[in-house]
């Protein structure tokens, strides 16, 4: 069938672009210069159109990239009609909504934005709020008694809700949210768990009589990882072939606080030999959700004073890798997780760290079974390197 000149007219008026974004296309108006986004209504059978009210190519890239990134579908219209964020309050409500659910601390972070952060900046546009405003509002925060740390983190909740905005495009730009923490403040404020002596490790391991809180500790002491990481281990994460624990589960988006590729130490081998599938921390065939009563309690049995809790250990092995064993301080943050480890070779190649190597965490992990086998010799119960094993003579200990 031969089209009409009308109709071959109006099919070459618009122009379709190469790259695809997800759902959609971007077409350029040829007479008009405007561009909208495109895609396939496969109920109708037919393309479909929606302006995107813009003649600039970029402004369109932008938008069109924002419909992939938000995984939208079918008809953008209600995306494209949504009132960009002016209000401080607005940001918060975001920050809530998107990232709060999926952090650790997200029930203080609610508490410090519905507390102090909305009722006293919710209201002002974002466009208007400046530094000075910020720093007015924690000032204020610190007459009112608040502790200088305390206010350094309402700061950072505000701080971290007006990055992602800016990071999701929702907002152009944010004012800097000042630490109001000097650099001596910063390095002398308290560890949240504090450091352990071998003797109070060797009693925080007496004192378990769970299972799963074994299981945990012996995790813990053996990779000094952040507990909601060793909560998160499953044995399909081993790699038994190169001898390694991928702490990252399959899915999840590597944060600031990286869990790294950890080698397995020849005192957790037999542990985690015992464990075929599933997390290698359960209480009654469940996964364990949160350590921290469980911790509290364990903490309370062994009479141990003053902030121990379940990053004490963590900090402990930190601190015995540094000071007794010498660990060189690079390789002390990769196995703390403070640098990015990967297994695909262009980023092992950049970045010089090749879990795969012999060398790899050789010396950390040196230091983490010297530490375990120092505190099994204190122990008096638990053997830390025999899988449930108890010691001979611990029946009948009070």
């Amino acid at each position: 069938m031969v089209k009409s000149p009308r109709t071959r007219r109006r099919g070459h008026r618009f122009e379709r672009l190469p790259k695809a974004y997800g759902f959609y296309w971007l077409v350029r108006d040829r007479l008009a210069a405007i561009y909208y986004v495109s895609w396939f209504d496969e109920e109708a059978r037919q393309t479909r159109r929606r302006t995107l009210h813009t003649t600039s190519g970029v402004d369109a890239e932008k938008i069109a990239e924002q419909l992939e990134k938000h995984g939208i579908i079918g008809d953008p219209k209600a995306f494209l009609d949504k009132k960009p964020m002016t209000l401080t309050g607005e940001v918060l409500d975001y920050y809530k909504k998107e990232r709060v659910p999926k952090i650790r601390s997200g029930e203080a972070a609610t508490s410090a934005i519905e507390n102090y952060v909305r009722p006293r900046l919710g209201n002002i546009p974002v466009a208007v709020l400046r530094k000075r405003d910020i720093r007015s509002f924690q000032d204020e925060l610190l007459r009112e008694g608040h502790a200088l740390s305390y206010v350094s983190r309402i700061g950072s909740v505000l701080r971290a809700a007006l990055n992602l905005a800016v990071e999701d495009e929702e907002i152009p730009a944010a004012p800097n949210v000042p630490e109001i923490r000097g650099d001596a403040e910063m390095e002398a404020e308290e560890l949240r768990g504090r450091e352990l002596t071998i003797l109070e490790v060797a009693k925080l391991f007496d004192a378990i009589s769970d299972v799963h809180m074994l299981d945990y500790n012996i995790a813990e002491i053996n990779t000094a990882a952040r507990p909601e990481a060793v909560l998160e281990l499953v044995a399909e994460q081993i790699d038994w072939q190169h001898n390694l624990f991928e702490m990252n589960p399959a899915g999840r988006i590597q944060t600031k606080k990286f869990r790294p590729i950890m080698r397995i130490s020849a005192t957790w081998a037999p542990w985690l030999d015992t464990v075929t599938s599933g997390p290698i921390v359960t209480y009654r065939g469940e996964a364990v959700k949160s350590i921290k009563t469980a911790m509290r309690n364990l903490v309370s049995k062994a009479k141990l004073q003053r902030r121990v809790n379940s990053t004490s250990i963590r900090h402990t092995l930190g601190r015995y890798m540094e000071n007794v064993a010498k660990v060189p301080g690079r390789e002390i943050s990769i196995f703390l997780g403070h640098v990015p480890v990967a297994k695909k070779k262009s980023t092992r190649r950049y970045s010089g760290i090749d879990p795969y190597a012999p060398e790899y965490m050789s010396e950390a992990i040196a230091a983490v079974e010297a530490f375990v086998r120092e505190v099994n010799k204190h122990t008096k119960k638990w053997d830390l390197v025999k899988p449930y094993a108890i010691k001979p003579g611990w029946k009948g200990r009070k």
